[in-house]
């Protein structure tokens, strides 16, 4: 596959340049929009393009684009120093800013007045609901969930889902945007808290990390099992097709000995708040569930990268 210009000739918005933003961004050139690019910080949306220059060429490694290419996509990225003038004449706004519900129903009180009568608004929240959100608007018939994973450019899957007031037409209009991006839409049939991806993940995590706080396998040993197991099959497979292939009956016999005992704990695992407590959040401070130096975490997200390229080129059967 090549350059989509799906969107030829169309408008696109971001809100928010940071680590989601770009990436959306760049996603949503490659398949044609002008991509008008704001954020409350100074310079930040300039960044950004720089960032998504670079991304470009993991999407050269993958096979969608060619190098020759990038100049022309990176070309519809525009640094926009006024929400309400990034937002004037786009079709579709993507809201990527701080994780806050106050500041994101502040500013889709301003996109719902800046941008056309018609345009999607589009929040990237992964626990937020969007009726809170779209409740600051005067049309919260066209406020949705577009829910990217980190990083957007390489996960094709993008979480869709409704607020109690988001029109059918709206949601609709979402799955089609997406699968002309080449994205794989998946559309949940009403909001809830964490949404499907993160409540798969975390009810994964959880487990984990309670089995850390017990003493029963290091996070080493953990990941090394996940690794080496599950998550070989899991991008063939998925999880119901597993399921139908080891057999219902002998799941439904799994679940009936083991549910009870699995975690129930109703805030963050013990071996979590330990961490955090003690100042080991992660690799931005060099120390977690595991040590990191910088020449470790650009190692990890490289290896990272390559993994999702190659499944990519797997998806094209390349």
């Amino acid at each position: 596959m090549r350059e989509r210009p799906s969107g030829e000739g169309s408008r696109a918005a971001v809100i928010g340049a940071g680590r989601m933003g770009h990436g959306i961004a760049l996603e949503a050139a490659r398949g044609g929009f002008a991509v008008a690019i704001h954020d409350s910080q100074p310079g930040r949306a300039e960044v950004a393009i720089a960032e998504a220059e670079a991304d470009a060429q993991d999407l050269v490694a993958a096979g969608l684009i060619r190098t020759c290419d990038i100049p022309t996509i990176v070309g519809r990225l525009m640094p926009t120093a006024n929400l309400e003038s990034a937002a004037a004449g786009a079709e579709v706004v993507f809201e990527a800013v701080a994780e806050d519900l106050e500041v994101k129903r502040s500013v889709f009180a301003r996109l719902d007045r800046a941008a056309p009568p018609g345009a999607l608004l589009l929040s990237n929240t992964s626990s937020l609901g969007i009726s809170a959100i779209a409740s600051a608007c005067r049309r919260p018939e066209r406020v949705a969930l577009a829910h990217w994973i980190l990083p957007p450019h390489l996960i094709p899957a993008v979480e869709v889902a409704p607020g109690p007031k988001t029109s059918p037409a709206t949601i609709e209009a979402v799955r089609d945007l997406l699968d002309r991006l080449g994205k794989w839409p998946v559309v949940l049939e009403r909001e809830m808290p964490g949404y499907l991806i993160n409540r798969l993940q975390f009810a994964l995590l959880r487990e984990a990390m309670d089995l850390v706080g017990q003493g029963v396998a290091s996070a080493e040993e953990i990941d090394r099992a996940v690794r080496g197991s599950i998550a070989r099959r899991m991008p063939v497979m998925g999880l119901f097709g597993q399921a139908d292939l080891a057999g219902l009956d002998v799941y439904r016999q799994i679940f009936r000995y083991l549910a009870a005992d699995l975690s129930t704990i109703d805030g963050p695992p013990a071996a979590l708040d330990e961490a955090v407590e003690s100042g080991r959040t992660g690799a931005a401070v060099g120390q977690g569930f595991y040590s990191w130096t910088t020449d470790r975490r650009d190692e990890a997200l490289r290896r990272r990268n390559a993994e999702l390229i190659r499944l990519l080129r797997a998806d094209r059967g390349g």
